[in-house]
């Protein structure tokens, strides 16, 4: 993996070379805003422009030099005047309070160097209270002060905080860039890994990690069976809730989805999951395409409360309940 805030993630090379423009051309925004699915490395490239910014003596290649005293005190995570805000460990939002002391600690002086940089990852974890409080400070901002909020999902963060932020929109990578990033690290199977990530390097690596093209077909043999009425539900329902850190209502939403252009073209051109033709010809086999609509619309549904407090596992039986009675018989 590439620890170091001094080594770029090569399909974010473009990015950060508009990053570095704005410390070349000596205008350090007050708000930046990246933006982009989690899994292609933003938080690497916030804490690297952080670190560069920081920088008292940046290298020839426009980078955190890592040896002077701002870059020791940086990557030993004691530099005064960065600040690194998520939320608390085992929690899933930043909270009010987190905000407000960052604006106290915000209108004092800086105690190294002129400059400060904020880096708010994600911002969209933010509770409404706590965003309210951060427009204030994007409203009033601090001199040399550089906020990088993250934003895997912009929708949820206000319309006033997105268009006090100059955006960094990170889409449409190099993927044989980061195929050949994988490879590298010893993944021999680079392509089908950032196809089951849907083209994110960095979860395509621990998804490698986690042996998981194994665990998916797997659970797609056991999918076709509760199709087949072969498997009980309820099983195949717990069998997906103890796959924690798998993104099994994507692999299955990946399946129907397949599964309705298979019945629309039999070439597998276009398919997500390539490597599982032959189980999917036999899906199309099994279902009515009606079926697999609502099938997909569940899952949709389902995904959609996925953060929720709403019981899982029960959503999951119904959902697998549901699979086990429309075999076509």
């Amino acid at each position: 993996m590439n620890s170091s805030p001094n080594l770029i993630y090569p399909w974010l090379q473009l990015y950060w070379d508009q990053l570095s423009r704005y410390l070349q051309q000596d205008r350090l925004p007050s708000a930046l805003m990246l933006v982009g699915g989690e899994g292609l490395g933003l938080s690497h490239l916030a804490k690297s422009f952080a670190n560069r910014s920081l920088c008292i003596s940046p290298n020839e290649a426009a980078q955190a030099c890592g040896v002077c005293e701002s870059c020791v005190l940086f990557n030993a995570g004691n530099y005064p005047d960065f600040f690194h805000l998520e939320p608390e460990e085992g929690k899933t939002s930043i909270k009010i309070d987190a905000i407000r002391q960052l604006s106290a600690s915000l209108a004092l002086s800086a105690q190294y160097t002129k400059t400060r940089v904020v880096i708010i990852d994600p911002a969209d974890a933010m509770l409404h209270q706590a965003s309210n409080s951060l427009l204030k400070t994007l409203e009033e901002p601090s001199e040399n002060t550089c906020l990088i909020l993250i934003a895997h999902k912009p929708s949820k963060i206000p319309v006033t905080i997105r268009s006090r932020c100059q955006l960094v929109t990170v889409k449409n990578i190099d993927l044989l860039q980061a195929q050949s990033w994988l490879r590298e690290l010893g993944c021999p199977s680079s392509e089908q890994y950032l196809n089951l990530a849907s083209g994110l390097p960095l979860l395509a690596y621990d998804l490698w990690k986690k042996e998981a093209l194994d665990i998916r077909a797997a659970l797609f043999k056991d999918f076709l069976a509760l199709i087949a009425g072969r498997l009980d539900p309820l099983l195949f329902a717990e069998k997906c809730i103890s796959l924690k850190g798998m993104p099994v209502l994507k692999w299955m939403m990946s399946w129907l989805t397949d599964a309705i252009k298979y019945t629309h073209s039999s070439s597998g051109l276009e398919l997500i999951n390539t490597d599982l033709v032959a189980g999917l010809k036999v899906l199309v086999g099994k279902l009515h395409l009606k079926s697999i609509h609502n099938l997909l619309d569940g899952l949709v549904r389902l995904s959609a409360l996925e953060s929720s407090q709403v019981n899982q596992q029960l959503m999951l039986e119904e959902f697998a309940i549901q699979c086990y009675s429309l075999t076509v018989k």
